[in-house]
């Protein structure tokens, strides 16, 4: 098996910040292009200062090359009039459009590089009332850029001699911003390398192994500063629990089920902190089960796992960027497998809370894993519990790939992860909970079914499912794709796993807690 490195994601960029007086004084200043961003009525007003007879300039677009002049190594960009794409009747919010400008200069220094090998350094400039108006968003243009710049393929990990440097003034940025970029982005680039590995490297045993080193990691680089814990609960251990959901799930598969838990909790914060639980659906393949998906279905569901990378992205941001949180990651792993020992439609297993539920449909399994991790959860109290998963095909027929379905039972989160989508580009739409559809639940000889009777709001039923595991706890469940078929997604060069729900979860996390 291969090592967790080298299945990690990793960007061509090193980001690295400089004293404005060195760069003048020439001390530091590295022998490479100068990249000069401006705002098109800065470039209006000061035209007279350029001599353009030695440089190249024009709008930042994406799949644009310009390449070296053999006058000189200077580029002008002039940033775009237009705004990205946006959600409707919304415009796109301050770290949509920052990220969106990150990714064109991405693509277009990559195309310029990819001609220029030799080339290794870059000492970008803002016109400096530009990149001053983002204010403490500034670090979202690096998010964008770092993501961009990286390949959904399994590429070699970049030595610091090998990355391209990309030198950037301390009078535009601060050591603050490139930490919270860097942060945010390898949080990212975690949920993007775990989408993206094969169903023959990634089971249930071996994304434990994985975060085993990625939980001891994160433990060394805070242990004075926050407590970080992982828990495994076994097959056994859940079949003792009574935990038949989940085990239902997976026991027709050679690689046995399990609960994950992370926790992190803070040192030397005195005042009460907000309890935040997430819990994300890990199903490392997904056959269907006898109710066997079609070989076009089948073909991506290593993807199915989407809603724990999600996640464990989340999670991971909170733990970088410190947050002063007490935060639990639930992760229900399992395979849906078929064999002689495997779960069948009219089964009927006993969930942890003691609801019964008879097996409508064995496709129908993530609600299944979610409802357990859910019971657990709720012991907890937590203030807030989010989850995330790759549920239904329902929600992708409603909304398609680029706009997750939102469903909650409380208007403020819920309202704040609308705006927040907005905000990050991670676009969510509030879909709503009608008690009547609860009848389509309805089992003949259990409590509910885990599917529905009618062919009709399949993301709907699938969310009234899991909402009667959640008790009074305030909750949010968010059904997203985490893939992207066509380049046609921010973060993606092609087809492959995208990472849209871990700035969208963690900025909302941090607005609650300035709200508290």
């Amino acid at each position: 098996m291969k090592t967790l490195s080298q299945w990690l994601l990793s960007s061509p960029f090193n980001i690295n910040l400089q004293s404005n007086e060195d760069l003048k004084l020439g001390v530091r200043q590295p022998k490479g292009v100068l990249v000069k961003l401006l705002t098109e009525e800065y470039f209006t007003e000061n035209r007279s200062h350029y001599d353009f007879s030695y440089r190249i300039y024009g709008d930042l677009k994406s799949k644009t090359l310009y390449p070296l002049n053999d006058s000189g190594k200077e580029f002008f960009f002039i940033f775009p009039k237009e705004f990205p794409k946006s959600l409707g009747f919304d415009m796109p919010g301050k770290s949509h459009y920052l990220c969106y400008l990150g990714s064109l200069l991405s693509v277009s220094l990559l195309n310029l590089i990819n001609k220029n090998p030799e080339i290794k350094n870059f000492l970008l400039e803002f016109e400096t009332n530009f990149i001053d108006s983002f204010s403490s968003l500034k670090h979202e243009f690096f998010v964008g850029f770092l993501q961009k710049s990286i390949s959904n393929k399994l590429n070699k990990n970049f030595s610091q001699e090998e990355k391209i440097s990309i030198n950037v003034s301390d009078i535009n940025f601060s050591q603050m911003d490139i930490i919270r970029s860097i942060s945010i982005h390898d949080s990212m680039c975690y949920t993007r390398s775990f989408v993206n590995m094969p169903p023959n490297i990634l089971n249930p045993q071996s994304y434990e192994e994985f975060l085993e080193i990625i939980i001891d990691n994160e433990k060394k680089c805070l242990e004075e500063k926050a407590e970080i814990h992982m828990e495994v609960l076994s097959y056994e251990a859940l079949k003792e629990q009574g935990c038949g959901l989940i085990c239902a799930v997976g026991q027709g598969s050679l690689v046995k089920p399990r609960l994950i838990k992370l926790t992190y909790q803070p040192k030397h914060i005195v005042r009460k902190l907000p309890k935040i639980s997430l819990i994300g659906k890990g199903i490392t393949f997904d056959s269907g089960g006898y109710d066997i998906k079609p070989s076009s279905g089948m073909r991506i569901m290593k993807k199915d796992m989407g809603g724990s990378a999600a996640a464990l992205g989340i999670y991971l941001a909170c733990v970088k960027l410190e947050l002063p949180v007490n935060l639990t990651c639930w992760l229900p792993l399992a395979e849906n497998m078929i064999s002689g020992n495997a779960m069948r439609p009219g089964d009927v297993y006993r969930a942890k809370n003691g609801l019964q539920i008879e097996i409508d449909n064995t496709d129908a399994e993530g609600r299944l894993v979610l409802a357990d991790a859910m019971t657990f959860a709720i012991q907890d109290n937590p203030d807030w519990l989010i989850d995330l998963a790759t549920l239904t095909g329902a929600a992708r027929v409603s909304l398609g790939t680029m706009v997750d379905s939102l469903f909650g039972n409380h208007k403020f989160t819920t309202d704040l992860l609308y705006r927040t989508g907005i905000e990050t580009g991670d676009w969510v739409w509030n879909i709503p909970l009608p008690a009547d559809y609860e009848s389509y639940l309805d089992s003949n000889i259990s409590d509910l079914a885990n599917s529905g009777s009618s062919g009709f709001a399949g993301s709907i039923t699938a969310a009234l499912f899991l909402q009667k595991f959640v008790g009074n706890t305030q909750w949010n469940h968010i059904d997203t794709y985490m893939w992207c078929d066509k380049p046609t997604f921010l973060w993606s060069e092609g087809s492959g796993a995208t990472a849209k729900c871990v700035r969208l979860v963690t900025k909302a996390i941090e607005e609650y807690i300035s709200n508290l």
